[in-house]
């Protein structure tokens, strides 16, 4: 009995004692309170490092901004401070998710484009924006019955109308569900389907937005189907922790991305005192590719004189831009001196053009001028190239007009011949005229056929190389020895060059008692001629035909040895 008057006073005396009200999720507990103020506090630190970095575009507004969105509701839980920044706050919150929006669509090194990501960012902007200042002008704190943060202080209110309250509540709930769904979505596909070099780079702010946006996605589910949001049970307390712990894991991944840059930065100046103390042809690509991480950069130099682009070899390139990679031009003295096309999430183009000193433009305004010299000599190559294919062409016609004029004109004059000396056998003297004749016009024929065929024989182009050195060793006037012949096919002005070295050498050594050995090896796209026992030097016709070809002609202890590439 005594016992439970004990129990019942106890009871009594708890029931009298003021019960003490959450207005914020901070207040809950230690862990709630360090957990929120961390997440803000952390995000607007990230933004303000981000600020010293032009080339992150809005990152570091975006991240101030959230921050503040994320602690607003501090202020409106305050339950002892003035009614302005408790109102102020009602209107700030909401928008943190429009802010996380724009920020997972303007990944880093990504540009706000294409219809659906700006329809996206300016919905959830003009929706959160349209139902804040119509919560503002239309609710009633004290009349809410789901209030529990402030349910006193509006004091920007007009009028008192609590079912349109609810009802612009709930259409900016379900709006905040489906643009953050959708956002989370084209997010995701823009990662998987962008550039390698993107990827790694954006990676580490994408990932962290999306799961922030995932968080209050579900926040906003949640809250849309019960109202009663209290920071005293589930899942409400819950879904606290799991946004705070997105939202500094964004703060972490902002901060390793602005670091990053900036070690790029300062990669790309060590780079630039290296192209000022060893500057050579085509070192800026290769310095600018290792320094920055991006194995798909390139670099496009100008040929005024030209007027075209060309790489450090002198082939001619046409530089792209696209939205996920950027084109920088390096001027120098006004001039133009090459385009470096990158990746738009390593560098952007005004830090590059910045971190440049003269020097260093001095040293790539003279690797243009190599690379200038060096696109005249490649002209000059493909120039005698088609000197050479046009003589080739020429000479092909000229067999064909061999073998279809003049040769069908002496067969015909041969028939006529022997028809007329059949029918002169009467007469001796006629018919032994007629019979020589017929003899210096078959004469005439073969030296003609053989000149037609002898200027590039129709089995090089049918058969190939093989083929064709076979058949010139079996009608040859010595011995020749073919070791190795390949069994590809090659380009036809190689296959051409080599069967003239070939075909030059043999015909020099027509009257030599001894023998040729004939070596064809294709390594490395280079095909090397070398035939053993010459003893005459080759022609000049012949060294200028293997030099159009880009290749190269030597001599040594009788040995004729030539080089020429295949690409």
């Amino acid at each position: 009995m005594a016992s439970g008057v004990f129990v019942m006073v106890v009871a009594v005396v708890a029931a009298g004692q003021p019960r003490v009200v959450l207005t914020t999720y901070a207040a809950g507990s230690a862990a709630a309170n360090v957990a929120f103020f961390i997440a803000g506090l952390a995000l607007i630190a990230a933004g303000g490092l981000a600020a010293g970095d032009r080339a992150s575009g809005p990152l570091w507004s975006l991240c101030v901004l959230g921050g503040i969105a994320w602690l607003a509701p501090a202020w409106v839980g305050w339950d002892t401070g003035p009614a302005l920044p408790r109102s102020v706050g009602m209107v700030l919150a909401p928008f943190l998710v429009p802010v996380l929006v724009h920020l997972l669509l303007a990944a880093p090194g990504r540009r706000l484009s294409g219809p659906l990501r700006r329809t996206a960012v300016a919905g959830v902007y003009g929706i959160t924006a349209a139902a804040s200042i119509g919560l503002a002008l239309t609710r009633n704190p004290f009349l809410d019955p789901n209030c529990w943060s402030n349910c006193a202080d509006n004091t920007f209110r007009l009028v008192s109308d609590p079912g349109l309250a609810r009802l612009i509540e709930a259409i900016r709930l379900s709006a905040s569900v489906g643009i953050g769904i959708l956002a989370v979505l084209v997010a995701t596909w823009q990662l998987l389907t962008s550039t390698p070099v993107a990827r790694a780079v954006g990676w580490m702010v994408t990932a962290p937005a999306a799961l922030a946006i995932t968080a209050e996605v579900c926040y906003a589910a949640v809250l849309r189907g019960d109202p009663a949001e209290s920071p005293e049970r589930n899942p409400f307390v819950w879904i606290f922790f799991a946004r705070s712990a997105a939202l500094t894991a964004l703060a972490v991944g902002v901060t390793w991305y602005v670091v990053q840059r900036r070690r790029r930065g300062t990669a790309f100046l060590t780079l630039v005192n290296e192209l000022e103390m060893s500057p050579g042809i085509g070192s800026l690509q290769a310095l600018l590719s290792r320094s920055l991480g991006d194995n798909s950069l390139t670099v496009a130099y100008w040929l005024s004189r030209a007027g075209r682009y060309v790489d450090a070899l002198g082939h001619a390139v046409n530089p792209e831009v696209d939205q996920d990679r950027a084109m920088t031009a390096i001027v120098r003295s006004g001039t133009q001196v090459a385009v470096v096309s990158h990746e738009r999430a390593i560098l952007d183009d005004q830090t590059l053009r910045q971190r440049i000193g003269p020097a260093a433009l001095l040293a790539i305004d003279n690797e243009r001028l190599g690379v200038e010299l060096t696109a005249h000599l490649q002209e000059l190559r493909l120039s005698r190239m088609r000197i050479v294919t046009a003589a080739d062409e020429a000479r092909r016609q000229i067999e064909r007009d061999l073998h279809d004029g003049a040769q069908q004109r002496l067969l015909s004059v041969l028939y006529e011949l022997r028809l007329a000396s059949s029918e002169s056998q009467e007469d001796a003297h006629l018919s032994g005229a007629l019979d020589a004749l017929i003899e210096g016009t078959q004469k005439s024929l073969v030296e003609l056929r053989e000149l037609a065929q002898g200027i590039f024989p129709a089995i090089l182009d049918e058969a190939g190389l093989g083929a064709a050195i076979g058949t010139l060793a079996d009608q040859a006037g010595c011995a020749i020895e073919i070791r190795s012949v390949p069994h590809v096919r090659l380009p036809a002005p190689v296959e051409r060059t080599a069967y003239l070295v070939v075909s030059e050498t043999v015909g020099a050594a027509h009257a030599r008692s001894g023998g040729l050995t004939v070596n064809m090896d294709l390594c490395d796209e280079t095909l090397t001629v070398c035939v053993d026992g010459a003893d005459k030097a080759p022609s000049e016709y012949l060294a200028d035909r293997v030099g159009a070809a880009g290749g190269v002609l030597s001599v040594n202890s009788g040995a004729i040895r030539a080089e020429i590439p295949c690409g």
